[in-house]
């Protein structure tokens, strides 16, 4: 059963991270290349961050009601991905470029939320089907297969782009991820679900959506843990909000790269957390999730300050290349700890939880970023973003084990001199 979902499942999400790898590092220049200004740049990243806000909570009472979870990340997913398709007809359409944009914007944010609703039933669903003592090691392989077609993907858009003239170029992109994303739902349907006994039976009696958020959060074995660990992703998107406008902004204005060479950023990175998902997985079987975590925060806390030190591409390709490690070790470890800081039978209400601050955190981010842009300057709003993400730093540190090793030696060496005594 084990080995015939991770096929299917892996099978699925490359599948499905072609198609995103397709297009998704790519809105926000296909949104300059409609004639748009930062402000719906910044809007491309929030909106749909709000639509997944307040989806997530009513999305977890809907999963947490069903006994099977495939039927309901079939249906969501599926109308999610066709939403691609409409993308591709935007520029095509009779009127001015504001309008253009506030299309791109609705369409982006609506998807988001099929996205979300399909996004917590799949999390709670492979909790159930995969243990929990293998989840770093099975979705550490996951991740390298699922990602290396990913970065196939945004390789082959890069070149698309600029080999095809706009906007044939976006449309054939869009049609090509709504193709593959269609692939993963057929893929998906092959996957055979684990329904534990008697979760489904109880759901209905639980309570309402701000009650079980208190529950959750006022948990004696896992409440405390999951407030600081989800408090310290909040800080970290929220700093990836705060810098989200800013990468197409800085690429496309300031540097004047082609689509092919962000695109080779992009792959450059997703090859790197491919590279990293075995790695980290070995570690985290070895030294814990926490431990990866802090790691990776603090490299990804460093990279926007650490990026405009200079204008080299050899060095940017660096700081692809460094990001992209990083976030493999942060996927993996905020995967697996969402998972093992919510109670039996809660995996769902804590995928909520957490991901609606988060996206609280992404709506919020771009805005106040783009206000911060137009007031300093992009250098300046890059080193702002690396100070929001060091506070991650600091609320995860308040979940981190304290180092035991020196007690027990100063231990043993009182106790050395406590039989020395009594010998004397």
């Amino acid at each position: 059963m084990i080995r015939h979902n991770f096929i299917y499942t892996t099978l699925e999400g490359m599948a499905t991270n072609t198609a995103f790898g397709l297009v998704n590092p790519f809105l926000g220049v296909y949104a300059l290349a409609l004639g748009t200004s930062s402000f719906f740049v910044a809007l491309l990243a929030s909106a749909p961050a709000l639509a997944n806000a307040l989806v997530f909570l009513p999305a977890a009472k809907l999963v947490e009601g069903r006994k099977e979870r495939l039927p309901m990340v079939l249906l969501w997913a599926g109308l999610h991905r066709m939403l691609y398709l409409p993308l591709a007809f935007i520029p095509f359409l009779p009127a001015t470029t504001g309008v253009k944009a506030a299309v791109l914007v609705a369409i982006v944010t609506l998807m988001s939320v099929p996205g979300a609703i399909s996004g917590v039933a799949w999390t709670a669903m492979v909790g159930d089907i995969f243990p929990e003592n293998r989840r770093g090691e099975i979705f550490g392989l996951r991740n390298m297969c699922v990602g290396l077609t990913g970065v196939l993907g945004t390789l082959a858009a890069g070149y698309l782009l600029d080999l095809l003239a706009f906007p044939v170029n976006y449309a054939a992109l869009f049609v090509a991820a709504t193709a593959f994303g269609a692939l993963g739902i057929a893929l998906m349907s092959r996957m055979r679900e684990v329904i534990p006994s008697g979760e489904g039976a109880t759901a209905h009696a639980r309570p309402g959506l701000i009650s079980r958020v208190k529950d959750l959060l006022a948990d004696e074995e896992y409440g405390r843990k999951f407030k600081f660990f989800s408090l310290s992703c909040f800080a970290l998107w929220f700093g990836f909000g705060f810098t989200a406008a800013m990468w197409p902004i800085y690429h496309v204005e300031v540097l004047s790269l082609s689509n092919a060479t962000i695109g080779g950023f992009a792959t450059l990175a997703g090859l790197a957390t491919v590279v990293s998902s075995v790695y980290w997985g070995r570690v985290v079987s070895r030294r814990g999730n926490r431990v990866v975590l802090l790691i990776c925060m603090a490299g990804l806390a460093a990279f926007p300050a650490a990026y405009v030190l200079s204008k080299s591409l050899s060095y940017l390709y660096a700081m692809q290349a460094i990001s992209g490690f990083c976030l493999g070790g942060v996927n993996l470890a905020v995967f697996n700890l969402v998972l093992a800081y919510a109670k039996p039978g809660r995996s769902a209400s804590a995928v909520a939880v957490f991901n609606m601050l988060i996206n609280i955190a992404a709506f919020v981010g771009p805005f106040l970023g783009d206000v911060f842009y137009e007031a300093f300057g992009i250098r300046l709003t890059f080193y702002a973003g690396t100070c929001v993400r060091l506070i991650s730093l600091v609320l995860l540190s308040r979940i981190m084990e304290r180092p035991m090793r020196v007690i027990p030696r100063v231990n043993r060496a009182r106790r050395r001199r406590l039989e020395i005594s009594k010998e004397g």
